[in-house]
This record gives structure tokens, sequence and C-alpha cells, in this order.
């Protein structure tokens, strides 16, 4: 395929070489597609694993071993964040498929879950996703049946993070919803949940409980959810929408 002919995907939450968005982002670009990526380094320095800022070049420059790629630093809780990324990705060319796997996470049950932490989760992943996934289809232009939106969940209850499962419940019903919308567009909309995986947050006691726990006996990597990802995306899936695929080694069902 030559560098003329490769479509663009545009990828958020690509912050961390260890990240599910950086797999996706990888995976995607070796199988020809250029890649637009966000991420937002002060959320990514805040984290407990933290987030070196090399790791941003280092990300695009390995992207960029298979064709062309950009990063954008994007904070999505502004709400005119998704219009930028798009304008910045389109440098690129029409973007054909977008994946929404930026997430806002802290901890907080119930009792302890301020408002402001409430409505923080909800912009960052819930109202980001709709407004991301508004903005790419008003832009679209691509073939009928190419359009691809792909959205990440995960499974309930996620007892102490309250309010980042109230955010992913709702992106399950807006992934729904849109396909709905979207369908007569030639966009496909699908999400995916990809179960515990090994991102770096993790300490050592917890990957020996889920390992233990797990049926296939390891512990979920990026690469597992990346190819799901990067088959959602291909035209073999241009059949395949308002569905929420589990890549989690049976852990929801069998555990």
């Amino acid at each position: 395929m030559t560098a003329e002919a490769r479509p663009v995907v545009l990828v958020t939450g690509v912050s961390r070489k260890a990240g599910i968005g950086a797999a996706i982002a990888a995976a995607l670009s070796h199988d020809g597609w250029d890649v637009a990526a966000t991420g937002f380094r002060p959320y990514d320095a805040s984290m407990p694993w933290g987030s070196r800022v090399e790791d941003h070049d280092e990300l695009v420059s390995a992207l960029q071993a298979d064709g062309r790629a950009i990063w954008i630093e994007a904070d999505l809780a502004e709400i005119q964040a998704p219009a930028i990324i798009l304008d910045a990705a389109e440098t690129l060319g029409p973007v054909r498929a977008l994946v929404n796997c930026a997430a806002y996470s802290t901890r907080g049950g119930l009792l302890e879950c301020t408002p402001e932490q409430f409505e923080h989760h909800m912009a960052v992943n819930a109202r980001a996703t709709l407004l991301l996934s508004a903005e790419f289809a008003r832009r679209f232009r691509e073939p009928a049946g190419t359009g691809r939106i792909i959205n990440f969940v995960s499974g309930p209850p996620l007892v102490g993070e309250i309010a980042y499962a109230a955010s992913k419940g709702a992106i399950e019903w807006l992934t729904y919803s849109c396909a709905g919308e979207l369908a007569a567009r030639g966009i496909t909309v699908n999400a995916v949940n990809p179960g515990p995986n090994d991102t770096g947050w993790m300490d050592a006691e917890t990957k020996a409980s889920v390992q233990r726990w797990s049926p296939m006996g390891r512990i979920g990597m990026p690469d597992d959810v990346a190819g799901l990802v990067a088959f959602l995306c291909s035209d073999a899936a241009r059949w395949i929408t308002a569905q929420v695929l589990t890549c989690d080694g049976g852990w929801e069902r069998l555990t």
C-alpha cells in the first residue's frame, strides 16, 4: 500500500508505550493506516506510574517507521477539543476511523465521590466520546461502509470507582445509539471491554491475583486488545456494528 493510499485513523489516549492506546496505534500503523494520536501530559504525569515526556516522541517515531503519524496534545475535558483534534488529524488526510481509547480514572466509591469528580469523569470519558463521534461523523466523506468508531467500556460493578463506572456505562449506551444513527452514513460503531489489562497500573499483588483467577492463566496485554480493534477497523468487520465485544480471556463470564 502506498503512502498516498493509506487511510487515516484518530486514536485517543496514546500516552504511554505500555498503554492500550499505544498498542492500538502500532497495530493500525502496521496494518496500513496513518495515525493521528492524542494524549494529555498533565494527566499522564499525575498517575502513579507516571509518564515520561519522551514516551510521546518515541511513540510517534515508532509509528513513523510504517507510515505517517502525528501526536496531538489535547485535554478532552475541553468542549472545543474535538474540533481542534479533528482539524489536526485531517492534516494527514480524511479521517476514516475513530478509536475513543482515552479515559480518566480516579478512585472513589459512592460515599467518597465528589460532584467535581463525577463531572470530570463524565466530561472526559462520556462527553468527549459523544463530541468526538459527532465531529467525526459530520466530516466523514469516505466511501460508504468504510467508517469506523470504536469505543471503550468496562465491565461492572467497578466497586470503589463509581464515577468511572457511570461514565463507562454511558459510553456503552452511546455506542448502541450512535450505531443506530450512523449506519445510514456508512459508519459502524462498536465498543470493546478489555477486562483487567496490564498497562502499568497493577502492583505485584494485583498481578498475582488476576493471573490466579484468569481462566486462561495469564494477564491480559495491550496487544490482545489491539488485535481486536485492528480487526474492527478492517474491511472484514464491515458487517459488525452496535456490538460490545469483550476481550478478556473469559474473565467476565468464567470467573
